[in-house]
């Protein structure tokens, strides 16, 4: 292990100190690189990555078994309930 910091935190502090030394971010405001293309989320549909612990995966896939449906479909339906419950359109699936 490499012991340089990961994950959102570390990207934080990268951040503020690259702000705090005067120098760029190598991504610009639009969130593509520098003097570079973005090759990622360039689709209609894009991936999304959630992590949950294996507790609560089993108790997923158990819900997602039990009602006929993919863990992505109970995924939507949650994620679109968020929307609706802030008066916000619901998800396009």
């Amino acid at each position: 292990m490499s012991g340089k910091p990961t994950g959102l935190a570390a990207f934080a502090r990268n951040k503020a100190a690259s702000q705090a030394a005067g120098t760029t971010h190598p991504e610009t405001a639009a969130g593509t690189p520098a003097g570079g293309k973005r090759s990622r989320g360039q689709g209609e549909t894009v991936a999304l990555t959630v992590r949950v612990t294996r507790s609560d995966w089993e108790r997923l896939h158990q819900l997602a078994v039990h009602e006929g449906v993919s863990l992505q479909s109970l995924a939507l339906l949650g994620l679109s309930r968020v929307f609706t419950d802030k008066g916000l359109p619901p998800l396009a699936s």
